[in-house]
């Protein structure tokens, strides 16, 4: 339990408590993934990283609509798990770097930013049993939140950097620092501009509102799981590499069908893993181009 001295001076409107949900967040189950093609209101009640494939999607959606809103983390002194995405706002990046490198310890991330596939997903699943945030209304789609182990151990370290715990969630903490936004609305805005860029005939109103039992709950709940056929990155493609959660999508598979067809040997499961990794490296070695196994521009002018 948090210190009663400790005020968490909450900067988001109307915050909502919910219960802790980290154990979703770092446990793939990768054969239920694997197995499962359907619509995000019939995934079973196993892990959010399900729905991987469309919360990238979403975030990609995100930093088109406000670029650079969310940046990740993965480069700092952190253990993930397969569905904890390590994005948060770039000031509170720059803090939590700072609380990382003075205890100079790894942090156990369990949960960091979660789309709001993920949250609906986690309201289909236990509403209105345990507490837990509509989409849209969670800490955790402000980049600013994240769930870690050892809280307590960890405390005056992102405290001194205005990373507060809040009471109730011990594991839990917000960024109150200033330099941010509240850009949960945006998340919702994402998601209605990917809807509306597949389903031109089905359009729903692109105003960053969720409203409960309305246009937009609706469409998410049946939004793909594995993603969009028409994805964000289509018209301005993302950087691919190796990472935690795995990058996967159409590019991906894009991607590993050029490896194949330059006589590359790679798996075409549109996941990008160690095997991919170890391909794209093969293939920059071949061209003489730098052989860290990420996929930009440069690389990609030799792939096309």
């Amino acid at each position: 339990m948090s210190h009663p001295e400790h005020q968490h001076p909450n900067l988001l409107e109307n915050p909502e408590i919910e219960a802790c949900f980290e154990f979703y967040e770092r446990e793939a189950r990768s054969a239920i993934r694997a197995s499962f093609n359907g619509l995000v209101r019939d995934v079973p009640g196993e892990s959010t990283a399900i729905v991987n494939a469309l919360s990238q999607q979403l975030i990609y959606q995100i930093n088109l609509v406000i670029p650079n809103a969310l940046v990740s983390c993965d480069d700092l002194n952190v253990d993930l798990g397969e569905a904890a995405f390590p994005l948060v706002q770039p000031p509170a990046k720059e803090a939590l770097k700072r609380a990382i490198a003075a205890r100079g310890m790894t942090m156990v991330i369990n949960s960091s930013y979660r789309t709001i596939a993920q949250q609906m997903l986690l309201f289909n699943w236990y509403y209105p049993n345990s507490p837990v945030a509509f989409p849209g209304s969670s800490n955790h789609q402000s980049g600013l939140a994240l769930d870690i182990e050892d809280p307590r151990g960890w405390e005056p370290y992102l405290m001194a950097q205005n990373w507060y715990p809040l009471a109730g969630d011990p594991p839990h903490f917000d960024y109150v620092g200033g330099g941010t936004k509240d850009i949960r609305s945006t998340a919702i805005l994402a998601f209605q501009k990917l809807w509306n860029k597949n389903h031109p005939n089905e359009r729903i109103t692109e105003d960053g509102i969720y409203g409960i039992g309305g246009e937009t709950e609706s469409a998410l709940n049946r939004s793909p799981a594995m993603g969009f056929s028409k994805a964000p990155w289509d018209e301005q493609p993302r950087v691919l590499r190796l990472c935690r959660p795995m990058m996967e999508g159409s590019d991906v598979k894009w991607l590993q069908t050029c490896l194949k067809n330059a006589a590359i040997t790679v798996s075409t499961d549109g996941v990008f893993g160690p095997g991919t990794d170890k391909a794209v490296k093969e293939f920059q070695q071949k061209k003489n181009l730098k052989a860290d196994g990420v996929v930009s521009t440069e690389t990609r002018k030799y792939l096309a």
